[in-house]
């Protein structure tokens, strides 16, 4: 009968281990990260593994091979807590927010972990109001430059490091648009490929057209949609192709990279942009800038 995991002694130094051990995939760099010994990390992981009676970590001749299936479950679950905690410690140090912000996102990011980031911002502050406007990124830019919105994540393929003067600036992620199929396809080089893209407004579509225009390669539409839930189910049913970053496509696609006679696409980033600054603003924008789903990317970066 498998032992019952003593969860009274776990530390938030050892998760913290586990967690830098698990993306730097070293415990030399991870120790680094945290400026502590690379025998004080493996120390605290392997005091975490003991507690959980799990190995989380492979690991053999001094070499780091990566999660275990039971290390690859947990990091999100304890990536969670360690941000719950964090909050809390915020929280706790700076005074409550109050107010009414209102932010802007894209529809091609899934919005799961920031929805559930405001949740737990909203109950660290009840006397907060969040309100979610979702709509294309060019569209998002226009309505902070009228004043419409506090926050805005916006997509880029062209890098527009411009923001107002006493407003806040940072550059959530970047990575390259892959092209993607729900199946392996063969295109022929004369044929004219079929698209699934945003509608107008979206960076990734112009991205693609650019891409597609330079080279000369035909294309037609095959679907166009407004919404990422949307432009995944027409591509995992065969419409067509698509381009995305890999943090949007979560596993579910067949990579066309190089295949096809398919032009290379460019670097595309997420950058978060407010017109003004205040302590709210700061304190709203700093708790965004630290989720990990975006801090995880950046180290990817």
């Amino acid at each position: 009968m498998p032992q019952t995991p003593d969860t009274r002694n776990i530390t938030l130094e050892q998760m913290r281990a586990f967690v830098a051990v698990a993306h730097s995939r070293s415990f030399q760099k991870a120790g680094q990260k945290l400026c502590r010994s690379q025998s004080a990390v493996t120390q605290s992981v392997k005091k975490l593994e003991d507690l959980l009676n799990s190995t989380l970590v492979e690991r053999g001749n001094g070499h780091t091979f990566g999660l275990t299936a039971a290390g690859e479950r947990l990091l999100p679950q304890i990536e969670d807590m360690l941000v719950r905690v964090d909050a809390l410690l915020r929280a706790a140090c700076q005074p409550e927010l109050r107010g009414r912000i209102t932010v802007g996102i894209p529809p091609s990011f899934s919005t799961v972990e920031l929805q559930a980031a405001m949740a737990r911002l909203l109950a660290l502050n009840p006397n907060l109001q969040i309100g979610v406007l979702s709509a294309m990124s060019a569209d998002i830019d226009r309505m902070l430059v009228e004043g419409r919105l506090d926050v805005a994540l916006i997509n880029q393929y062209r890098f527009d490091s411009s923001h107002a003067p006493d407003g806040i600036f940072e550059v959530l992620a970047q990575q390259p648009l892959h092209w993607v199929s729900g199946s392996p396809v063969d295109i022929g080089p004369a044929a004219p490929v079929p698209l699934v893209t945003y509608s107008e407004g979206s960076p990734w579509r112009a991205a693609t057209l650019e891409a597609l225009d330079a080279a000369g390669r035909a294309y037609e539409f095959a679907y166009e949609c407004a919404s990422y839930e949307s432009l995944c189910s027409s591509v995992l049913a065969g419409f067509g192709i698509t381009a995305l970053p890999e943090w949007d496509t979560g596993g579910r696609f067949v990579v066309l990279d190089g295949k096809g006679n398919l032009p290379p696409l460019p670097q595309v980033r997420t950058v978060l942009k407010t017109a003004t600054s205040s302590p709210v603003l700061q304190q709203f924008c700093e708790f965004i800038i630290q989720l990990p789903f975006f801090k995880n990317l950046r180290a990817q970066g």
